[in-house]
């Protein structure tokens, strides 16, 4: 005869419901094999994958953007500009001096003076706009630099997160050290309970047997009587 739930976890009863058998011959004869193959195949793959958890670089807790960027865009913008300034600006120049020539103004008079004094001063106007574009492009150059640093980080960041969360999902199903102890606890608790409610209906039995048992003998001694007499 087939041991029954009950009795597997120690109640001391040799019967078992109908269901209970059909239960534990299921669970006799499921295969599991696949399942705990692939398990183990699976677990064996964290492990192997956890080994490499030094390779990972850091966690990416601070960005910043790039001085070296922001030099090079202004020193280019501003290069730019002077390449085509400086020799429009000499073409200004010639093109001023012999027009007032032309006008019959002499050099180093008040209004030559005057004439090119105003010359210089667009030309000026023209290289602090030169020098405003090269600072803005500097400025566009470092805050391009910090986005990808961003992106560069988040990107690195998650890839170690999916790393970590793929090894967890590798161990899914599976039982640790300490989930199988509190397990054993967990059942072991239960079959005590067990043992100790069947305990309990023994004795409740015998009380119950000797309260209704014939005579003027006092219930204490009833039950003593009652019990000297079941160990013979």
């Amino acid at each position: 005869m087939s041991k029954s739930v009950g009795k597997i976890f120690g109640t001391g009863s040799t019967d078992a419901y109908g269901y209970e058998k059909n239960y534990v011959n299921y669970l006799k004869n499921y295969d599991t094999s696949v399942y705990d193959n692939t398990l183990n195949n699976l677990t064996s793959r964290a492990y192997a994958m956890s080994t490499n958890l030094d390779a990972l670089p850091d966690f990416r807790l601070t960005v910043d953007g790039s001085d070296e960027a922001r030099q090079r865009a202004e020193n280019a913008t501003y290069q730019s500009y002077m390449d085509k300034l400086q020799p429009e600006f000499q073409r200004q120049r010639t093109d001023m001096e012999t027009a007032l020539i032309n006008k019959g103004l002499s050099v180093g008079s008040e209004a030559y003076q005057r004439a090119m004094s105003d010359l210089v001063d667009e030309q000026n106007q023209a290289l602090n706009q030169a020098a405003y574009q090269s600072v803005l492009n500097g400025q566009n150059a470092y805050s391009n630099s910090l986005t990808d640093d961003i992106h560069a980080a988040q990107f690195s960041n998650a890839a170690q997160r999916y790393y970590i969360d793929l090894l967890h999902s590798l161990l899914n199903g599976s039982v640790s050290g300490y989930d199988n102890q509190s397990n054993l606890y967990a059942a072991q608790g239960g079959v005590q309970n067990r043992i100790n409610q069947a305990r309990q209906g023994a004795f409740n039995n015998l009380i119950n047997v000797a309260s209704g048992a014939a005579g003027v003998v006092a219930p204490q001694t009833r039950i003593a009587s009652t019990l000297t007499n079941n160990r013979r």
